[in-house]
């Protein structure tokens, strides 16, 4: 007698940070949505999270209610419940929310064998929490310069996003959706991630080394390349 082949299910925490990035989170959730809808049934699942489970604000100043606090996830680790994935979603001001409960809990799921991931800065959660040492990571560009200078241990990159075995990294914005597609890509196929695209009307899923800003010459309104050549290279140094 053949096995039953059990469907694909994966279950995310997105734990939300104060002045975490709006667009990058609901960029990262409603392609897991989108997802289900199309697939027929609930292969994606996910809880929200905060320290204290109190609602958060983000950036953008909305406030958004939450599932959970990190006292429940923890005591959830050893359990049936226990995430596949724990995302940290953060933003600007993200030296303001270093929190050593939070890297305890982030070390302990990576520990248990969960991915863990960062949105637009939460690299700098991870990386204070000592998980990206020798590991390839993405910030928003923004970040970059001051996050190399605090955690030299950590390849970082001016990607949109990059996954370095258990870990996934993002830009921020709408890299978040490339992230999650290529996730949603390689737990089924890229007929389905078609139907996502479709849905979330984007007509690609751009590459992890897609430039995370506009090109000098649009920006810029510059043509001469000469010129452009020397912008470049003061703006790497």
């Amino acid at each position: 007698m053949n096995a039953v082949k059990h469907p694909i299910k994966r279950s995310f925490v997105f734990f939300l940070v104060p002045d975490f990035t709006m667009i990058a989170f609901a960029t990262a959730l409603d392609p897991l949505r989108s997802a289900n809808r199309m697939l027929g049934y609930e292969a994606y699942s996910w809880r929200l999270a905060s320290i204290d489970g109190k609602p958060v604000r983000a950036s953008n100043g909305v406030e958004c209610a939450v599932n959970t606090s990190l006292e429940e996830e923890r005591k959830k680790m050893a359990g049936p419940d226990r995430p596949n994935m724990a995302i940290v979603c953060s933003g600007v001001n993200v030296e303001r929310y270093q929190n050593k409960s939070a890297f305890a809990w982030l070390r302990e799921e990576y520990n248990r064998g969960v991915a863990v991931g960062g949105l637009c800065t939460g690299a700098h959660i991870l990386a204070a929490a000592g998980l990206l040492s020798n590991k390839r990571c993405a910030i928003h560009w923004e970040n970059l310069p001051g996050f190399s200078e605090a955690f030299p241990k950590a390849n970082v990159f001016a990607d949109l996003f990059e996954i370095d075995q258990n870990i996934y990294t993002c830009a921020g914005g709408t890299a978040a959706l490339d992230m999650m597609l290529k996730l949603i890509g390689d737990d089924f196929d890229e007929s389905l991630v078609n139907r996502v695209c479709e849905q979330v009307l984007t007509d690609r899923v751009r590459s992890p080394t897609d430039r995370q800003r506009l090109p000098l010459r649009a920006r810029l309104g510059v043509q001469n390349s000469k010129v452009l050549t020397i912008i470049e290279l003061m703006e790497a140094n």
